[in-house]
C-alpha cells in the first residue's frame, strides 16, 4: 500500500464481504471510514449469466486512523517493525508504538521520533480538517523523558538559586526545550534562554539579571 493511499476499491461475492476485505487491508474499523457502494452483488441468470460481484470504495475518514496508516507505511518503508496502538481523547490522539527497534525509532535525543511524528502530523493535517493533536511514543520514552525534565528543571532550579550562576541542561530536543520553557515561565525568580553550542541546542537557566 502506498503512503498515501487512505482508500480502496475491493470486489467480493456479497457487500459486508467487500466491505470486511477493505476495512481489513486498511486496518480501521466500519466507524473509521466511509463506505461506497459502486456495484451491488447480482446472481444472474440461474447463477450463470449475468453474474457479477459487489464492488466497493472505502475511504478512511478518522484522523487517528489516517495517523495510524501514515505511521505503519513509514515503519514499512524504514524497514522497522512496531506494533501500533491508537488511543484517543478529547485532546489528543496518541499513537503508542512496541518494537525491539525503539532504539532505532527513538534516535539521538528523540530527534527521530520527533521527526517522525511531524511527518505524520503534516500529511494526517493534508487529509482531514480536524485538527487534535498527534503524539507518537516508543515504549514509553515520552513519559520517561517528561519525568527526567521534572527532575532536571528542580535540580537546575535548585543550583540557580544557591549558587546564583547560570546553569545549563545537556542537548535536548525542541519538544523538550519548549517543555522547560513553559516551566520556567511560572518561576518568578527564574527563566530560561535557548543557545546553540557546537551544533546542539541546550537550555540555560539563569536570573533575570545575568543576561
Amino acid at each position: 500500500m502506498k503512503l498515501d493511499q487512505l482508500h480502496l476499491e475491493v470486489s467480493a461475492e456479497t457487500l459486508d464481504t467487500a466491505v470486511e476485505k477493505a476495512l481489513s487491508q486498511l486496518k480501521c474499523t466500519r466507524a473509521e471510514a466511509d463506505v461506497e457502494v459502486l456495484q451491488a452483488a447480482s446472481p444472474g441468470f440461474l447463477g450463470l449469466f449475468g453474474k457479477r460481484q459487489a464492488r466497493v470504495r472505502v475511504q478512511l475518514h478518522d484522523r487517528g486512523a489516517i495517523a495510524r496508516q501514515f505511521t505503519d507505511c513509514l515503519l514499512r518503508l524504514s524497514g522497522l517493525d512496531a506494533e501500533i496502538e491508537v488511543v484517543t481523547s478529547t485532546k489528543k490522539i496518541q499513537l503508542l508504538l512496541s518494537s525491539d527497534d525503539s532504539s532505532l525509532l527513538i534516535g539521538r535525543h528523540g530527534q527521530m521520533l520527533d521527526a517522525m511524528q511531524g511527518l505524520v502530523v503534516t500529511m494526517a493535517d493534508r487529509k482531514t480538517t480536524d485538527r487534535t493533536p498527534i503524539v507518537l511514543d516508543v515504549d514509553g520514552y515520552r513519559a520517561r523523558r517528561q519525568e527526567f525534565l521534572t527532575r532536571l528543571a528542580d535540580k537546575l532550579s535548585r543550583k540557580v538559586r544557591e549558587t546564583g550562576k547560570p546553569a545549563t541542561t545537556p542537548p535536548l530536543a525542541l519538544g523538550e526545550r519548549r517543555i522547560l520553557h513553559e516551566h520556567f515561565k511560572l518561576q518568578v525568580d527564574l527563566e530560561a534562554i535557548s543557545r546553540n553550542h557546537q551544533g546542539d541546542r541546550k537550555v540555560i537557566v539563569l536570573k533575570p539579571r545575568d543576561k
